[in-house]
Formats: structure tokens, sequence, C-alpha cells
């Protein structure tokens, strides 16, 4: 038997960075995922936008894309970890992705995707920014740490608050006294889903020629805002359940979501509690369809949970474009920053 063609000069070539075909099996989950469309018309890409609009103008769409492209590649991959972590079934009404390709794989993909979008924030993006502005002086080691630094920051920032989250949905304090506060809750959010919004911002304005003032209170408040609504539209919105494949997908994942975790609060005699304490997985919440009907209805009428998430989302609606108006620049109130953030308050 003849041995086998094996040619050893490309086994020992020196690898410098990871260059791969983006159509490997491998990034299957990703490139699935991508390919839905998102459930909010990609309000992460109209921010980046919007923002450089209002702040920074910066004008080389080749940069742009850039940026949008690795938030992009980011946000992506922590969905493919979210859903596994979650359990979920469904992503943007379509079977998620490692219910198709299968655990293992797809938390591999996840993490290479991380460094493949850490890859291209600390090597693509600043030589795209020196090929662009040949005619000024850079220091590319210094602006690649710069980038890299932003990156770890925010991956940071996620896994702490995603942590958290998983945390409290995992082991679910028993008395009302431990239960995480509604600050606590607000501070979870404002690393987990306030990530992707200071990552935009670092992002312009570390690649923005103009100086601006400090905008990531904005961008925290605007993480805040933006999981505010998607806690209340998990419970309230029939297009929500229809995407996710399952009324109250926050009660059956036993999550600890804003409006139930103020419910928990005010009572431990209520059908929320006799869900999450009562049962131990989301397979058998899952089986509760009148149960979880019984939830929501005493959020609504009994706690009055669902309107303090409200109004609490309507409260930080109206500050946020306050603070945005307090930076003085012109036009706030008629700039695409602001109707992004009007959509957003309707619900």
């Amino acid at each position: 038997m003849e041995d086998p063609q094996i040619d050893i000069d490309v086994l020992i070539r020196p690898v410098n960075g990871y260059d791969r075909p983006e159509n490997e099996p491998i990034s299957e989950p990703y490139r699935y995922l991508a390919e839905i469309p998102g459930n909010n018309s990609n309000v992460r890409g109209k921010f980046l936008e919007a923002f450089n609009r209002l702040y920074f103008h910066i004008e080389q769409k080749p940069l742009l894309d850039a940026i949008g492209d690795i938030i992009s590649i980011f946000h992506n991959a922590s969905l493919l970890i979210d859903d596994i972590e979650d359990s979920s079934e469904y992503r943007r009404g379509f079977p998620a992705a490692h219910t198709k390709y299968g655990i293992p794989l797809t938390i591999n993909c996840g993490n290479l995707m991380y460094f493949v979008a850490l890859q291209k924030a600390q090597i693509t993006l600043p030589r795209l920014y020196s090929d662009l502005n040949s005619d000024l002086e850079i220091d590319i080691d210094k602006l690649k740490f710069e980038t890299s630094q932003i990156l770890i920051d925010e991956m940071l920032n996620l896994h702490h608050g995603q942590g958290l989250d998983i945390y409290w949905r995992d082991y679910l304090p028993e008395t009302q006294e431990s239960l995480p506060s509604v600050q606590d809750y607000l501070s979870m959010v404002k690393d987990k889903t306030g990530g992707l919004f200071r990552l935009s911002i670092k992002l312009l304005a570390l690649f923005s020629k103009r100086e601006t003032t400090d905008l990531i209170p904005i961008a925290n408040l605007l993480g805040i805002i933006y999981q505010v609504r998607d806690d209340y539209l998990n419970l309230t919105s029939s297009k929500y359940s229809h995407m996710k494949g399952v009324v109250g997908e926050d009660l059956v994942e036993g999550k600890l979501s804003l409006p139930i975790l103020h419910c928990l609060q005010l009572s431990d005699n209520s059908p929320v509690h006799e869900l999450l304490y009562n049962t131990s997985s989301s397979e058998e919440r899952r089986e509760k369809p009148q149960l979880i009907a019984q939830c929501i209805d005493y959020m609504t009428k009994d706690s009055e949970s669902l309107q303090f998430t409200y109004d609490l989302l309507q409260k930080y609606h109206d500050k946020v474009k306050s603070m945005i108006e307090d930076t003085e620049v012109d036009n706030a109130s008629d700039s695409m920053l602001f109707q992004i953030i009007d959509q957003l308050g309707q619900v």
C-alpha cells in the first residue's frame, strides 16, 4: 500500500494570524444565524450610523462598515452562546443554531467568532484607518492596542453581566430579602446589554478626528432601555411570542427579568412564585401554559409589575433624550438618533 501524499511543507509553514476560508463547516452555525433577519431591523447598525451623524462625522464608508462588521460579529457570536445558556429553541423565529448543529460545535463557533471580531479590531481596523489617512502620522501599534483593549473590556463586561443573569436564574434566592434589587438588576443589564452600545461609541471616538463629550453614560442608559423594553415585550407581545416559539419565554426559562423580579419582591404567594420555585426545569414549565398565563395576568392586574416596567421604560426614554440635548449638539431633536430612541419607546 502506497503512503498517502502528504505535503509536509504546508504543515510546518508558519501561521501569522487567523486566515481561514469563510465557508468552513465549523463556521456554519454563525453563517446560519447571521443570515436570519433580525427582529429589530438592525437597530445596532442604525445606532452606529445615528451616533456618527450627530457626533463623530466619520465620512469614510469603508471605515464605518468595518466598525459595523466588528459589532455585528460580536453580537451574533454572543447570541450563539446565549441561546445555549438559556436553552432557547428559537431565535428570530427560526430554530436556534445549536438545535441544528449541536451544542459542542455551536459553542466552539461562537467562541471562534469572538476572536475573529477581536482580530479584526486589532489588525484590520487600524490598517484600514492608516491606509485611508496616509497623510497623517499614525502610531499603528498604539492604535492596535487601543482597539483590542476596547473589545476586551466589553467582552469582560458582557460575560460578567451574563454570568449574573445566569446565576440569579439557576440559583434563585429562596427569600425576598436575598433577591437582587432593581438597582442590582439594572447594573447587570448595563454590563450585559450596554456593551454593544459602548463598543460603537468607543470605536467611533477612537477613529474620529473630532473631540466629543463623554457619551458612555448615554450608551449605558440606551442598553438599559433596550433590555427593559425586551423584558416588557417578552411577556406582552404576541409577535415576540411567535418569534420565540413560546408565550412568556422569560417565565419558561425561569429568568429574573425586571417585571418578574418586581413581582417576586412584592409577594411570595403568587403564580409567579409557584412557577419558578415549584418547577425544576424549563421543560417542566413549558408544559404549564395555563400557569404561565396566570403569571402574566397576575403581573398585569395584581402586582402591576408590567405597568412598573412600562413606566420605567418611558422615564428612561425621556431621560436619555434629555442627556443628548445636554450635550449641546445642533438639531438633536430632529436627529436620526432621536427617531430611533422614540421607536424604542413605543411598545
